[in-house]
């Protein structure tokens, strides 16, 4: 099967669009079949092959689309997928459709801070990443992907069953630590009781921030921080 090498706009064009998000006639682009992009500011080449019939069902989950995402773009370096000139290219072109029903501007209340955030990507933080309309399901993947697992998309599982459970790990400190993310994502995928109940979520994480402020979480393994986590649950419970 023909691929096609993907683009990416200029860092000039990136801030072009961004500052005329506000601007009316910019405002409308967002509402049309097709964005009208400046041809000659499509950029490449970059090395990102995909195949041109490749696209995401909005009617489908965000477990469903991160996969076939990571999977698509599974040559992406974090280097490259930390590029906003790329993740700016794809909201606006070859996702677009995508975009216009998943994060659609007709139905929000603030389209000019939607636009901004999830069309666009400005800042290198896990936060600005997984909030960007498709950077998000690439970074989901990434974050929690294990090869050595008989399920390679377990943890993703895990993370994407509350979007208040991805706020409360990619938001925060503890997201960016591989061993802290995997202990509370394995605690949680272990006690499906307290991963169903959106407050005892919210107690936990919040209780194991907490706790890092007192011990350095990022020290520990795995298994140490699983057992920090059983100590919380049961002065939650308690």
């Amino acid at each position: 099967m023909n691929k096609i090498e993907l683009k990416f706009f200029s860092a000039f064009y990136v801030d072009k669009l961004y500052r005329q998000v506000a601007a009316t006639e910019n405002f409308d682009n967002y509402l049309e079949d097709q964005f009208p992009f400046e041809e000659k500011y499509a950029k490449g080449p970059t090395g990102i092959f995909i195949d041109p019939n490749m696209r995401l069902n909005p009617e489908k989950s965000d477990f469903e689309n991160s996969i076939v995402l990571y999977e698509t773009l599974n040559g992406l370096t974090e280097v490259q997928a930390s590029d906003e000139r790329l993740w700016t290219y794809l909201t606006h072109v070859h996702f677009w459709n995508y975009m216009q029903k998943r994060w659609s501007i007709e139905d929000s209340k603030t389209p000019i801070s939607r636009i901004r955030e999830r069309y666009f990507l400005r800042n290198l933080s896990l936060e600005s990443l997984t909030r960007n309309g498709l950077s998000r399901l690439w970074w989901y993947a990434h974050i929690t992907y294990d090869v050595n697992r008989k399920n390679k998309y377990e943890l993703l599982e895990t993370l994407l069953q509350r979007q208040d459970l991805v706020v409360g790990i990619t938001e925060r400190a503890i997201g960016t630590n591989k061993k802290i993310r995997t202990g509370l994502l394995e605690y949680l995928r272990d006690n499906p009781s307290i991963a169903s109940n959106e407050n005892l979520t919210r107690e936990l994480i919040k209780a194991l921030n907490l706790y890092g402020g007192v011990k350095m979480l990022p020290m520990l393994e795995i298994a140490e921080i699983k057992a920090v986590l059983s100590k919380i649950k049961l002065s939650t419970a308690a």
